[in-house]
């Protein structure tokens, strides 16, 4: 349960704190009093999303701490927090946007906080009433009741999976002519560069012996002229060197000093000597063959041309050749077969198919359940003739269902989604021998308020919360029909803390903890406080609610609470 409440720096209030009772907490005050504060504040614990908007003008940051007793002990044992059978709730938010929460003086995160929020407080309030007019959040009410989260969840992941098989099905069918266009081109060009024999460095190669062939008379003339120069019997430049080294080698022999330049006229005779050998070899190679001359002029004119048609240097072709292999390969081993994913969403639709089928079974039990349990909480609520009634149908055509559905795949989406195949409705009977009809079309404000009602005490029987919150659901009741909602209330809270904010003083009369919210202003500024009233201080605060403060209303209020006083 929740024991106590702070708030500091949010809107109106400056500091506000509340002890709540076990049993039905009750609070009142007029609008405008910060009631609404405090709902956000206790969001602001679960969880919901801090906005800067809410702190108090002149305030940076504001703080909402709360006091619960015996709650979530499997939840701190998973996160290693301490634990105890106290639990310190905290939340700091900031202008700044920077939001902090501890557990038990232990930094969480959000989403940590999120999860202990769900076994903390559930607060039910008017936008449940207006859900109530969509007939698509019907189901999920149905689900609720009936426990079947954890199957829609698995309904969701399936649902997901046909999506995606669909859709990789789909872009293969699409892309199939376009892929196999590419690959058959790239079949071609790799045959077409393999049949080429590439070598690397081949082309610059080919240049320079074709500036060879075409140069053979010029190289025949200028060697010979070189070789002949060299050792003919006119120059013999060899011959020469040879006597030079022969007499510097006598002088050196006299004189030491002449050593080296004797050496260096021996290097020099012996290379010329090596040079007109070479060029002897050479000459003796060097001959033009026209046939070669051809062959390397019609193999240049081929790379050169399969380079342009590449868009690529020549030297380059052997790299452009390995980058379209690699291409083909990758589009081989990738390219899905559209047989097989056809197959694939074959299965992934029998899942979802099978799923729906058992989702289907589950709430047409439940529904029957939630017909007969809603009937009896109306009789509490003071409706004994009333009836809700839940109505099915499918979301599409049955052919789908029947299994034709891999024939009609751009229609299967209107058959499932991710809630399965049923769609739901509520429908409304509040007097006995009257068809019933769409809740949402013809149920009053105040039969919408105790429908709520109904459906929310059934569905969160299931939840463990410490406390459940319910804000102003007295919406459209009043007389009677609002004693009959407090009465239950009272009954429920014999087994579940509550608070209720509202503004009907027969409501507020079961309380066994009625806290009044009032605001004042001293020194232009708005403060709120909240208090526990009892005696004759709540039965002023009734007699308010009545409507007047005098006497006369103050005596109603008391014979309020004598008559309504629980046994």
């Amino acid at each position: 349960m929740l024991r106590h409440l702070a708030i500091r720096q949010m809107a109106v209030i400056d500091e506000l704190e509340l002890e709540l009772a076990p049993g039905l907490n009750v609070l009142t005050g007029e609008t405008g009093a910060g009631k609404s504060v405090i709902v956000r504040a206790l969001a602001l614990l679960c969880g919901g999303r801090a906005s800067a908007d809410l702190i108090r003008t002149d305030s940076d940051e504001a703080s909402v701490e709360a006091l619960f007793e015996d709650v979530a002990p499997e939840w701190l044992d998973r996160h290693g927090l301490p634990g105890a059978s106290e639990v310190v709730v905290r939340r700091v938010f900031s202008r700044t946007g920077r939001s902090r929460a501890w557990v038990n003086g232990s930094a969480v995160s959000s989403t940590q906080l999120a999860e202990l929020g769900a076994s903390l407080v559930h607060i039910y309030g008017q936008h449940e009433q207006t859900a109530l007019l969509r007939s698509e959040t019907h189901l999920d009410l149905l689900d609720e009741f009936a426990g079947l989260q954890a199957r829609r969840a698995e309904m969701e992941q399936a649902y997901s999976a046909w999506q995606a098989a669909y859709r990789r099905w789909r872009q293969a069918l699409d892309s199939a002519g376009t892929v196999q266009g590419r690959m058959e081109l790239l079949d071609f060009q790799v045959a077409e560069l393999q049949q080429a024999r590439l070598v690397p460095g081949e082309h610059t190669q080919l240049q320079a012996e074709r500036e060879k062939l075409r140069h053979v008379e010029k190289l025949q003339r200028l060697c010979g002229e070189s070789e002949a120069a060299l050792e003919s019997a006119e120059t013999n430049v060899v011959d020469l060197a040879t006597r030079i080294t022969h007499a510097l080698g006598e002088a050196a022999r006299i004189d030491p000093e002449l050593t080296a330049t004797a050496d260096l006229v021996h290097q020099a005779r012996t290379l010329m000597s090596e040079a007109a050998f070479q060029l002897r070899r050479y000459l003796d190679r060097l001959e033009f063959d026209p046939e070669r001359f051809a062959a390397v002029e019609d193999r240049l004119a081929l790379l050169s041309r399969l380079a342009r048609k590449y868009g690529c240097e020549a030297d380059d072709l052997p790299d452009r050749l390995e980058e379209l292999e690699r291409e083909l390969e990758a589009l081989q081993e990738t390219t899905p077969d559209p047989q097989a994913l056809r197959e694939e969403l074959h299965r992934s639709f029998a899942q979802v198919r099978e799923i729906a089928h058992a989702l289907s079974q589950a709430r047409q039990r439940a529904a029957q359940d939630l017909a007969a349990q809603v009937r009896q909480e109306l009789r509490a609520l003071g409706m004994r003739e009333a009836a809700l009634q839940v109505e099915f149908r499918r979301k599409g055509t049955e052919e789908l269902a029947r299994g034709a559905g891999h024939k009609l795949a751009e229609q299967e989406s209107g058959v499932f989604d991710y809630t399965g195949a049923d769609a739901v409705e509520f429908l409304w009977c509040a007097n006995p021998g009257e068809a019933a009809r769409p809740l949402a079309r013809i149920a009053s404000g105040g039969e919408l308020s105790r429908v709520m009602l109904a459906l929310k005490v059934l569905t969160g029987a299931a939840r463990s919360a410490a406390l459940w919150l319910f804000d102003e659901v007295d919406a459209g009741i009043g007389g009677a029909t609002a004693t009959a909602v407090g009465k239950r209330l009272h009954a429920l809270a014999r087994q579940q803390q509550i608070l209720c904010i509202t503004h009907l003083p027969q409501i507020a009369a079961f309380a066994d903890c009625h806290l009044a919210v009032e605001k004042n202003v001293r020194n232009g500024r708005t403060y709120t406080r909240a208090r526990a009233v009892a005696g004759q201080e709540r039965v002023r605060e009734l007699a308010r609610m009545l409507g007047s403060t005098g006497t006369e209303s103050e005596r109603y209020a008391r014979e309020l609470l004598a008559a309504l006083k629980p046994s």
